[in-house]
């Protein structure tokens, strides 16, 4: 059977897009890749910098390079975390026959931390722009940026673009994209590790009764060839 097109071309697109990401190069350090605890570290580093960094450019005076500097990591580690998760979900388990999570419940909590993370970069970003590119996305208190970034990621731009214009449009747009890919994810993510609770329906317990029937064959099988060596 032959490989899709489209699938191959969107797998290498986002092969090389993750080489733009610091992750990426942090982890070829000896001993890094592969380390369940350095993910975790990664993300809580990565989360406190993204709140630090919004506290600091909104609460004091910060030279123009670090704004700048602050202001290229948060785009390129939004682009990291989104491109992170278009690989765990469309093509990482497909390339590796032996692919497998450490856990389900640690993806989803780092994807909520992700989620999280997110919005801190996008108000953090909002903030440098208003007051060294007067590019005006949200303007009031840090509370009210922190707010307008959260609204544009859960409701997808709803009313976000009303009094926006020129580049904001766009890097609204692009934040509400990422808050509908990452809020769908995180659901179906969400929903996959919620118990199943048992159904007086029979129809709906067939697989559950099927699995069981097999269990007790493995098991009547497993006796029989312990008996048939005895009697060897």
């Amino acid at each position: 059977m032959q490989g899709s097109i489209i699938i191959s071309f969107w797998e290498k697109v986002f092969h090389l897009l993750r080489y733009i990401s610091v992750f990426e190069y942090v982890r070829m350090i000896p001993g890094l890749r592969g380390s369940h605890l350095f993910v975790e570290i990664w993300v809580m580093f990565n989360l406190i910098a993204s709140l630090s960094s919004m506290i600091i450019t909104k609460s004091m005076e910060v030279p123009l390079w670090i704004a700048f500097t602050i202001l290229l990591y948060s785009f390129i580690r939004i682009l990291e975390i989104t491109v992170y998760q278009v690989n765990v979900l469309l093509f990482d388990p497909y390339q590796n026959a032996g692919y497998s999570v450490r856990s389900y419940r640690r993806l989803v909590i780092l994807l909520l931390h992700n989620y999280v993370e997110v919005i801190f970069w996008f108000a953090t970003s909002y903030m440098i722009m208003s007051e060294h590119l007067n590019i005006l996305i949200s303007k009031g208190t840090i509370t009210d940026t922190l707010l307008f970034s959260f609204l544009t990621m859960v409701t997808f731009g709803a009313n976000s673009m009303s009094s926006i214009q020129h580049i904001g449009h766009l890097i609204i747009f692009v934040q509400a994209v990422i808050g509908l890919f990452m809020t769908i994810i995180t659901l179906a993510r969400f929903i996959g590790l919620l118990p199943r609770p048992a159904s007086q329906d029979e129809k709906e317990n067939y697989g559950e009764s099927l699995e069981k029937e097999i269990q007790q064959l493995k098991e009547e099988i497993r006796i029989m060839r312990e008996q048939i060596t005895r009697k060897k």
